[in-house]
């Protein structure tokens, strides 16, 4: 029974890493074929994970979500872990790039997505505060802003290739950095 579970786990998270690397490739709308062949799973093994297409994408962005809260929590010991979040955006590219249009799957207002961004803002909420009482960024700055510098970090996927991407990103990141400084 245990190896089933830890197989049953692994095949979860190939779909979740196969739909990243898709998703990043060709777009949020690619076929689930692609990700399910990615993965190297069957087509039932991907339905018993995942109902349909924003069933895989909320799983995804509940690993971002996980990733963010954990990413947040390391840099919660420095005056400037606000800072160094966004920085630290460009080694979470594939992430990001994968889910910027979850929107085209996911309505905003859909109740999985309004409790994802409120558990985002309270994620992001702390090192805001922190930040502006040391005067590192600008006193109006809030969670939902955050959604802004993230979608500025999309034209660096423009890039054509990974290293012209991340080239791309830290020139976004010193760019938004000076505008939400204090």
């Amino acid at each position: 029974m245990r190896i089933r579970q830890k197989q049953a786990a692994q095949n979860r998270e190939d779909l979740l890493n196969a739909a990243l690397k898709i998703f990043r490739k060709q777009g949020i709308r690619a076929p689930l074929q692609l990700v399910i062949d990615e993965a190297g799973v069957g087509r039932a093994t991907f339905y018993r994970n995942f109902k349909d297409r924003r069933e895989l994408v909320i799983a995804l962005m509940e690993q971002a979500l996980t990733r963010l809260d954990e990413r947040a929590k390391s840099f919660s010991e420095y005056p400037d872990g606000l800072i160094r979040l966004i920085r630290n955006h460009v080694e979470n590219l594939p992430y990001l790039a994968a889910l910027m249009e979850y929107w085209r799957v996911i309505d905003r207002n859909d109740p999985s997505m309004v409790d994802i961004y409120q558990r985002r803002d309270a994620i992001l909420q702390p090192l805001i505060d922190q930040a502006i009482t040391h005067h590192i960024c600008r006193p109006d700055l809030t969670p939902k802003d955050y959604a802004l510098i993230t979608g500025i970090l999309r034209a660096s996927f423009q890039g054509l290739t990974d290293e012209e991407q991340v080239q791309l990103a830290i020139r976004a990141v010193d760019l938004l950095i000076d505008g939400i400084k204090a």
